[in-house]
């Protein structure tokens, strides 16, 4: 793992980079974003205690978005090739891993899945 020191407003990674890794966030907060037609969409904010970029270590896809540091931040990262190296070399230690990141990406689906259905309401009582 990297101890990684970002400063305020430092980009940690961008939209559609290739996802190598996922980090912890040991001190600070940031903000998931999206760029469309130059406006910035904010998706969430993640403060001390969070993590982002998990999907990178399932399918090494693209970033489905970019983060930003809302203010100096100490993030931890964890690279695709440590966590291979971990699910071979401490099974028990990345299960319990991947059991954590499971329930945390499980209530982000659920929460999503609420505002999508108020959006999708709020669209149909407007018509």
């Amino acid at each position: 793992m990297e101890v990684h020191q970002v400063l305020q407003e430092a980009v940690v990674v961008n939209q559609g980079d290739p996802g190598d890794g996922m980090y912890l966030i040991l001190q600070g907060e940031l903000r998931g974003r999206v760029i469309h037609d130059g406006q910035e969409t904010i998706l969430s904010t993640f403060e001390t205690g969070d993590f982002f970029g998990d999907l990178s270590l399932f399918d090494r896809g693209p970033r489905s978005a970019g983060v930003i540091a809302n203010e100096d931040s100490t993030l931890l990262k964890i690279s695709t090739t440590a966590f291979d190296r971990l699910t071979l070399e401490a099974p028990a230690l990345a299960t319990v891993f991947l059991q954590a990141t499971a329930r945390t990406l499980a209530a982000r689906i659920r929460a999503d899945n609420k505002r999508l259905d108020r959006v999708t309401q709020q669209f149909r009582a407007s018509i």
